[in-house]
């Protein structure tokens, strides 16, 4: 039976774990991806340059393997253009969708750097509109979500903040609501996604878990320590879900 492959990361924070990124790309021998997805931190501070190295790295390793990108906390909102007119190669969502044939399937990718609960303090001294953004991307999303279904087999969402605490896990529980959004929990339950990808929780110890039958991946590098590689057959239950060792 067929399967999609998907190799994911988020949280390569440019130079800060590039060595880990790169490390874990070499090592990837019989793992091909049909697809690869960025979930957001890939840089720090805004400095769109070092994403270089980073998808230099990708295309040498799989040249003709499609890139998703999603914006994290670190591709600062005023630099989104920038990001997208310098990396035009990448497929950027930004609270968007696209439908790729994935082995003759049709497979939709919905993307957004999710929303929180609660807003930082940095957020809430520099951009307290974004109270107002998290409240409502949840609904955002689930109409995102509810389309794809329409014009898709395998619904994969993709998010920065984790849309779920299950795969927080490990961090203290009074950051929880830094780290995601309780909101976005109960939408997923409602729209139910094949499959569902975030980063941002570095000091997870749960790095993937089940809601419902809706396999969850915290693919932030800190946590793993690798590159996460997911594969499931186009039969769609939870039991073809694994992920393959390197």
């Amino acid at each position: 039976m067929s399967s999609v492959r998907i190799c994911a990361v988020g949280d390569v924070h440019g130079k800060r774990y590039f060595q880990i990124f790169q490390a874990s790309l070499r090592s990837m021998v019989s793992f091909k991806p049909d697809v690869c997805v960025f979930a957001g931190d890939m840089v720090d501070e805004g400095r769109a340059d070092d994403l270089d190295v980073v998808v230099n790295e990708v295309k040498t390793k799989f040249p003709s393997t499609p890139i998703i990108s999603i914006f994290g906390n670190e591709e600062y909102h005023e630099y989104e253009d920038v990001f997208m007119s310098r990396y035009p190669e990448l497929m950027w969502l930004n609270d968007s969708m696209c439908i790729l044939e994935v082995r003759g399937v049709k497979t939709a990718f919905v993307g957004s750097r999710g929303s929180l609960d609660r807003l930082t303090y940095w957020q809430r001294r520099n951009k307290p509109g974004l109270r107002l953004v998290y409240a409502e991307r949840p609904r955002i999303i689930k109409e995102l979500l509810s389309e794809a279904r329409k014009h898709a087999d395998v619904v994969v969402l993709v998010t920065h903040y984790a849309p779920a605490f299950l795969t927080v896990k490990g961090e203290p529980e009074r950051v929880y609501p830094f780290m995601g959004s309780q909101l976005m929990e109960r939408m997923i339950k409602e729209t139910r996604p094949e499959l569902v990808i975030h980063a941002h929780a570095h000091n997870a110890r749960v790095i993937e878990a089940t809601l419902g039958n809706i396999r969850i991946y915290n693919v932030s590098l800190p946590a793993r320590k690798s590159i996460t590689q997911i594969e499931f057959p186009l039969k769609k239950t939870l039991n073809d879900f694994r992920t393959p060792q390197q």
